[in-house]
């Protein structure tokens, strides 16, 4: 596969995760809407309605999240567009269509006429081991050294960087000024320091780093991030823009 339908084919899982946050987003502000209005005994039926088509797209939506958050990982590990049932390529025809597949179309006809199910997408993220020098560190320990080993490289520029760690994940938000410091960024996370697990959410533009406001490459530059400001639930995530990842715990099985 080459390098331009990756990198076309990343911007359109990102476009489909910022599609899905964005309906749930107007999905709850429906249901705020309902649930302060004086609701009518007529309008009960309606109010069942949606409350029901809210838990099934909250549920069914951020199973879609993390399939498409393990299509960002293997991206930026370059092992996407690998079928994991036979370990064959997908078809370029078939990633177009769903970019976020795990399996090919053989093995996809094969699982659903068998019944079969593929493991839970952050299971298949998290089961991934540190690098044995970084076993011990804290989460916001393995920041800093992240981003003290990129300030020393000089090579990507920080200024909107954001980096996230949590259940030996890596995960990358905000800013780079080009698609080049994007694919340095990556190899120095994958080929240098060795991380196996990194959910890569970044945009790269350049029109931002025009702005006055912006010192693009400071040598004391240090983002004031709090490691405390991530969540597990995808309303809070887009409410106050702060990253979304996997919940410690998967969710309880339905009974």
């Amino acid at each position: 596969m080459y390098e331009r339908d990756i990198v076309r084919l990343r911007e359109l899982l990102l476009k489909q995760r910022n599609e899905i946050f964005e309906r749930l987003r107007r999905l709850e502000s429906d249901w705020k809407v309902l649930e302060e209005r004086d609701i009518e005994l007529e309008e009960e039926s309606q109010k069942a309605d949606i409350t029901s088509l809210y838990d099934q797209l909250d549920e069914r939506e951020k199973i879609q999240i993390e399939e498409i958050d393990l299509s960002l990982c293997r991206i930026a590990a370059g092992s996407y567009g690998v079928c994991e049932s036979c370990q064959k390529l997908i078809s370029l025809k078939r990633l177009d269509v769903l970019p976020s597949t795990r399996l090919c179309r053989k093995c996809a006809h094969r699982y659903e006429e068998e019944q079969k199910r593929l493991p839970r997408a952050e299971e298949v993220i998290v089961c991934e081991e540190l690098p044995s020098e970084y076993k011990g560190l804290s989460s916001e320990q393995l920041r800093l050294l992240i981003f003290e080993h990129l300030r020393n490289d000089g090579r990507v520029d920080v200024e909107e960087l954001k980096i996230f760690c949590k259940n030996k994940i890596i995960y990358l938000e905000g800013i780079v000024p080009s698609e080049k410091e994007h694919q340095i960024l990556l190899r120095i996370l994958r080929d240098i320091m060795g991380f196996t697990s990194i959910v890569d959410h970044l945009q790269t533009t350049e029109l931002i780093w025009e702005r006055e406001d912006r010192s693009p490459g400071r040598a004391d530059y240090t983002p004031s991030v709090d490691v405390d400001e991530i969540t597990d639930d995808v309303f809070e995530s887009q409410e106050k823009e702060i990253p979304y990842m996997f919940p410690d715990q998967p969710p309880p099985e339905e009974e």
